[in-house]
């Protein structure tokens, strides 16, 4: 595994400079209103020879800093168990006061608006409409990373005979998608927690955990008794907080022999 910052920054020619010194290759950023320092994005890993150096930089300069972990093939082979993501593409809806959704889908009884932990979903998911797929056939919707949706041919091959059941998507007129069913994920599994950051809301007691990005997914405390599962702590920040989803080495699998793309997986941890 090698773990990667996407850094960003508005560079000045001098600090545009001391980065490709050090080794950093940069691409021409976009310009501001009034002729002002260029946006630069960029990726750099811990395993360059000057990262140290580059450390103390972007520290001092500020930068906006990104983390992720990128795995080996081997890596993810080796897993019995992995969260799996997806491609974020389209909103839930209805969106007319931006999170019109959380009432239309959600039962918001036992919901905390402060930390987000909380609700249940009573209503099938509404999107404006069919979702342009492109390559991929598997996605999530953004702000909802605790569930994911599929092409039906891609649960029918893949995911039914793993004993996952789907559920319809419906338009904002109440009309079924054809093109896109919802996985139902029914288990869930208690994962280590142990050393991991957290935040306790003070209005509703509840604790969630800042999503990992630093090395494989925490080791699981149960055995999810099917192929997908989803944990049963939540994870975000500020008034944001989903479950994680699992995926069983035999399904994710099954993915990849399935030609399914968009899907993103990361290790799980084995118990010590």
């Amino acid at each position: 595994m090698k773990f990667v910052h996407r850094i960003g920054l508005r560079a000045n020619r001098a600090q545009r400079r001391e980065l490709e010194a050090l080794g950093v290759k940069l691409a021409a950023g976009p310009g501001l209103p009034g002729d002002g320092d260029p946006l630069l994005t960029f990726d750099v890993d811990e395993q360059h020879p000057n990262w140290p150096k580059l450390r103390d930089l972007f520290e001092q300069w500020g930068v906006s800093d990104f983390l992720r972990t990128e795995f080996t093939k081997r890596e993810i082979d080796a897993a019995r168990w992995l969260q799996i993501g997806a491609w974020h593409h389209g909103y839930p809806q209805p969106d007319d006061d931006v999170f019109g959704y959380r009432q239309a889908t959600y039962d918001l009884t036992y919901w905390c608006e402060e930390c987000g932990i909380g609700m249940s979903q009573k209503a099938p998911f509404q999107m404006k409409g069919e979702p342009k797929w492109g390559r991929n056939s598997i996605m999530q919707l953004l702000w909802v990373y605790g569930e994911l949706f599929v092409t039906p041919d891609v649960w029918s091959r893949v995911f039914r005979p793993a004993g996952v059941a789907c559920r319809s998507v419906m338009n904002r007129k109440g009309v079924e998608l054809k093109t896109v069913v919802q996985l139902v994920i029914e288990a869930t599994a208690r994962i280590v927690t142990d050393g991991l950051a957290a935040e306790r809301c003070e209005q509703c007691g509840r604790t969630k955990y800042l999503p990992v990005v630093r090395g494989p997914f925490p080791a699981l405390r149960d055995v999810p008794a099917g192929a997908i599962a989803r944990t049963a702590e939540y994870f975000g920040s500020g008034g944001q907080a989903d479950q994680r989803v699992l995926v069983s080495q035999d399904l994710a699998r099954a993915l990849a022999e399935g030609g399914v793309r968009g899907a993103s997986l990361k290790p799980v941890a084995e118990a010590t």
